[in-house]
């Protein structure tokens, strides 16, 4: 099987200056660049978020962000062979007397040199990084044509040559660049593509001289430099949307693709696919496969699997275009992401271009053995029902379900769906907010979504303050939540609300309460009480969480940042990249530290979502990472299931998702948590 075109990287910076004054089209620019690199359909790479994420803006950045960013782009970009795109938005100059650009960030100033980043050798290593499949630079500042690197850095270095780097420059050693002119002219001619200039664009006199047509007064230049034997192709910038068989026409991803060299491999024993699959593509291919002939034994049975893998990627595209028809304001990555979660599709799923990549995964991964072979199809189109909500639809899905004989399979889907949603709209939550060193000597009760309009609230005395006591007043607080439910209502989801010393010693889901532990018929999500506190500062620190799961619910791939035990203990360091926003929605601790509760203390506050792995877990090995990306779109949901299978046979388990331990809190917990903010209390008061 060919190889699938590796994942491409980018990496964005845009740094103010203090000392050079505020760039005001800056910020507007460098997003706008960054939107262009990271469309599928355009420059292809893949978004990331986290500590050096691939778009870093600041007015406080600093010499080693910017280094420290690029080295991680690179150290991502080598570990799947892949090319790395680096932009440079901002001030910078060359010294007295010579021709090396330094790009300046937050403190920099024209006298000192050590103040800003030299660019030419930062360049340099990331193409001589081994792995790294080429770079290409966006240099948009002052004196740009000064970050070309030394020659004898390239044909020398740790690859002895064979690397390749292009660099575009928006002005030469000596001249200034305004208003983010190059960036600018890229993003527009990387949106309106170039007439004849081919499928793909290059750093090459063609994409120039379109540059150089928009941008007056500064002299644009570039540099290739391209010494690699090996390199699968040639080192493009960005798909050129203006040509008829660009990668706008390609309707065939990842999957699909490996799918059906699988298939056409194992027929003819030839597995080359032309190098884009667009929809002429596979009707060409259909139109053959038609006048090939039945042919005989295997080869026949091969035959029938290349059609039926045929026939499902040309539906996916009419499917797809049906989707954007009748859902033309609704069709979001976020509805998209959430549908996939509903249908029970892995993470490996919601790939870059995510309508297309689960389509893909419906019609050939969770096509079911028995049945209507579009049944993995109509799942997911009920799912897309389910979330956009009946009266967004006109009725053309369960047309499109019965014209394909999958109408018993959407419509069980949609009841499957309803179902869950109503079981989910019923909660119980228990807080052990009182828990102030040890176990609390009473614990409160709201129950959400049964009959009365707003939760309903008890408080139940515990025996002893300890975890026996505790675990007594869960049981009168399940009692009195079944009590309050009418017939068909169920009580499932349990939150439990403890401090976090509490938290990193107790697992709630294992208390045994009445005959059964609580997590064998429950569904048992731990939250931390702090964001329940009505103290001053709870208003604050939702409202962060609340932004921050909004900023990354748009992202891919999987948007939690590791920490490992030299950062946690280093914690001042650890302390200021929180307070200032230096991590995602979600954090890991990649071991289970000594002090665990004071990490949790010091992490709750600042995280929504904060994973860590149990004390008697198995070896990593980097596995923790791949469990929780690998099930990430389920979580925390899924911990339920791996839970109750780790109290199974688990002696010579190495690491699986019940060692995952985790503090959840979602948008749904952040406005359960609203009325304890210090802000609309009195407000409640007065009301009552």
């Amino acid at each position: 099987m060919t190889d699938v075109p590796a994942a491409r990287h980018v990496l964005v910076v845009g740094a103010q200056c203090r000392a050079m004054g505020e760039l005001s089209r800056l910020d507007e620019a460098a997003r706008k660049l960054h939107d262009v690199m990271v469309a599928p359909a355009l420059g292809g790479c893949a978004e990331r978020s986290g500590e050096y994420p691939s778009l870093l803006l600041g007015d406080d950045l600093k010499p080693d962000d910017v280094k420290n960013a690029v080295h991680k782009a690179a150290l991502v970009a080598k570990e799947s062979n892949a090319v790395l795109v680096i932009a440079l938005l901002g001030h910078g100059f060359t010294p007295t007397q010579q021709t090396n650009l330094y790009y300046m960030v937050a403190d920099s100033t024209t006298q000192s040199t050590g103040s800003a980043v030299e660019v030419g050798p930062l360049l340099a290593d990331a193409a001589n990084e081994a792995g790294v499949d080429g770079v290409i630079a966006i240099i948009d500042t002052c004196c740009a044509l000064g970050a070309l690197p030394d020659a004898a850095r390239l044909v020398g270095g740790t690859r002895e040559g064979r690397s390749r780097l292009a660099v575009i420059t928006a002005a030469s050693a000596d001249e200034p660049a305004r208003d983010m002119r190059l960036s600018s002219a890229v993003v527009e001619v990387l949106t309106g593509g170039v007439m004849g200039a081919g499928p793909d664009l290059y750093v090459d006199p063609i994409f120039v001289k379109a540059l150089r047509d928009l941008v007056l007064g500064q002299d644009i230049g570039y540099l290739t430099y391209d010494n690699d034997p090996f390199a699968m192709e040639r080192l493009w910038l960005a798909r050129n949307s203006s040509h008829a068989g660009s990668g706008v026409d390609e309707c065939v991803g990842p999957l699909g693709r490996e799918e059906l060299e699988d298939v056409v491999g194992a027929w003819r024993g030839e597995r080359t696919m032309p190098q884009r699959l667009s929809r002429s593509a596979l009707d060409e291919l259909s139109r053959f496969l038609e006048e090939d002939g039945e042919g005989s034994g295997a080869d026949a049975l091969w035959r029938v699997r290349v059609v039926e893998v045929v026939e499902a990627l040309q539906e996916c595209t009419t499917t797809a275009d049906l989707l954007v028809q009748t859902l033309p304001e609704l069709i979001t990555g976020e509805l998209l992401r959430s549908a996939g979660r509903l249908a029970g599709y892995p993470v490996r799923a919601v790939g870059a271009a995510l309508l297309r990549d689960l389509l893909e995964y419906a019609a050939l991964r969770a096509r079911p053995l028995s049945g209507s072979r579009w049944a993995g199809t109509a799942r997911f189109l009920a799912a897309v029902q389910s979330c956009a909500g009946s009266t967004a639809l006109d009725g053309r899905l369960s047309g499109w379900a019965v014209q394909h004989g999958a109408l018993v399979e959407f419509n069980d889907a949609l009841a499957e769906f309803d179902q869950a949603r109503q079981q989910d709209r019923v909660r119980l939550v228990i807080s052990l907010a009182g828990a102030w060193t040890d176990w609390p000597e009473e614990l409160d009760a709201w129950l959400l979504g049964g009959q009365s309009p707003v939760p309903l609230h008890h408080s139940f005395g515990c025996e002893n303050a300890d975890r026996a006591g505790v675990g007594r007043a869960i049981g009168e607080a399940l009692a009195w939540a079944r009590s309050q439910l009418l017939s068909p209502d169920m009580l499932v989801n349990v939150d439990v609300a403890a401090p976090a010393h509490l938290l990193a010693q107790w697992r709630p889901e294992e208390e045994k309460i009445g005959r059964f532990l609580l997590g064998a018929y429950h569904s048992v999500v731990m939250r931390w009480s702090g964001r329940m506190d009505p103290a001053e500062g709870s208003a604050e620190i939702n409202d962060a969480a609340r932004k921050a799961l909004k900023a990354v619910a748009g992202c891919w791939p999987v948007p939690v940042d590791w920490i490992d035990s030299v950062l946690l203990n280093d914690q001042a360091r650890l302390e200021h990249k929180l307070m200032s926003g230096g991590y995602p929605a979600a954090v890991g601790v990649d071991h289970h530290p000594t002090g665990l509760d004071d990490a949790l203390e010091l992490l709750l506050p600042y995280i929504p979502i904060v994973l860590w792995p149990r004390a008697d877990a198995g070896r990593d090995n980097g596995r923790l990472r791949e469990l929780v990306k690998e099930s990430w779109y389920t979580l925390p949901h899924a911990f339920t299931d791996a839970y109750r299978a780790r109290w199974g046979t688990h002696e010579d388990c190495t690491l699986c998702l019940g060692d995952v331990r985790a503090v959840w809190h979602d948008e749904a917990w952040l406005e359960f948590c609203r009325p304890f903010e210090n802000r609309i209390v009195a407000a409640i008061e007065e009301e009552q």
